[in-house]
Order: C-alpha cells, then sequence, then structure tokens
C-alpha cells in the first residue's frame, strides 16, 4: 500500500502520460481532460487497493480506460463517440506503445551507461545543449566539427545495437512498434469508419 503523498507524486509524474492516453480514447480534448480528473478522483479513493508503485502507471491506465469507456457509454446517442470495441482497440495498442516506449528508454539509459565516458559525454553535450551548436561542443571538448561528427556517428550505431540487444533480452523489438502499428492500423481505420 502507498500513502497519499506517493500518490500525488506518481500521478504527477503520469498525469501527462494519463492524458495523451485518455486523447487515444476520445474524440474529444474537453472529454480526455475531464475523463482523466474523474480518473483521478477515482484512483484517489481506491489508493488502499494499490498494492506499490511499480504498478502504479498499469493501475492508472485502467482507471483511465474505464471512466473513458462509461464517459464513452453515456453519451452513445451522439454520433461523434467512438465504439466500446474501437476505444478497447485503442487503448491496447497505446498502452502497448507506451510500454514499449519505455523499455525504449529503460534500454537507452542502461546504453548510455555503458558507453566510455567520451563518447557519452559528447552525446550528452550534443543533446542536452540546446543553445549549444556543434562547433561550439567541438571546441569546447577540443576536437574539430568533422570529428565531433563521426564520434556521434558512431556512437549513435553503438547505441542502436545495444538497445536492440537489450530490447531482444526482454523479447521486444523496435521494429515490433513498427509491425504492430501497422498491424492494428486498418483494424482501426475500419473501426473509425463505422464507429457510428
Amino acid at each position: 500500500m502507498i500513502k497519499e503523498e506517493q500518490f500525488l507524486r506518481l500521478f504527477v509524474r503520469y498525469e501527462r502520460e494519463l492524458r495523451g492516453f485518455a486523447m487515444t480514447l476520445l474524440p474529444n480534448a474537453a472529454d480526455a481532460e475531464d475523463v482523466v480528473q474523474d480518473a483521478c478522483v477515482a484512483m484517489w479513493q481506491k489508493i488502499g487497493d494499490l498494492q506499490g508503485e511499480s504498478v502504479f502507471r498499469p493501475w492508472a491506465y485502467s482507471f483511465v480506460r474505464f471512466t473513458a469507456l462509461n464517459k464513452a457509454r453515456k453519451r452513445n446517442r451522439s454520433p461523434l463517440v467512438f465504439s466500446e470495441e474501437l476505444v478497447n482497440t485503442l487503448a491496447s495498442e497505446s498502452e502497448a506503445e507506451a510500454d514499449l516506449a519505455q523499455a525504449e528508454f529503460d534500454a537507452l539509459q542502461t546504453c548510455l551507461q555503458k558507453l566510455p565516458e567520451n563518447q557519452r559525454d559528447v552525446v550528452l553535450r550534443y543533446y542536452h545543449s540546446a543553445s549549444a551548436g556543434m562547433a561550439e561542443i567541438a571546441s569546447s571538448l577540443q576536437k574539430n566539427v568533422d570529428a565531433l561528427y563521426k564520434i556521434l556517428q558512431r556512437t549513435r550505431e553503438s547505441l542502436r545495437l545495444c538497445i536492440e540487444r537489450q530490447l531482444a533480452r526482454d523479447g521486444l523489438s523496435i521494429s515490433e512498434k513498427t509491425s504492430k502499428t501497422n498491424e492494428h492500423e486498418g483494424k482501426s481505420r475500419t473501426q473509425v469508419r463505422s464507429f457510428h
């Protein structure tokens, strides 16, 4: 069981993601916002059921999904409301994509730590220095720009391979995201056409 402070911290951490998830389930941004707020109230009331921080994300997703389904049922007479089947399909796809994105992010963090310090430094400076250009970064590292681009290119390739290996160990792959999206795309389009 988690404490109220932990719940609030977790909700704030995932609120944006939950809002995005709700937007995939409902055709109206205001409805999606209402769903997240209603889901938050319901989660708060059921805080005693949450068995730890590690299960918060799927727990919160289920509240948003069911709240969205209830809202869709109440508005079922409107021609702009998605069918329950479409909402479930979109929810499943969105959850799977979010899980894969999290796995990719975790793999990236692991792989960054495995890089030699000089390569990690180049990557972090390049991607975290929004205002610094490549010439400025090269100057601060006492390297020429062409050499820095080559280091960055080799490092990106090393990271890509490392991430693929990390995901493969977990039974996932980057291409899985593309194939799942393409696989469900036809089904979703058919359901959107017949959502009245």
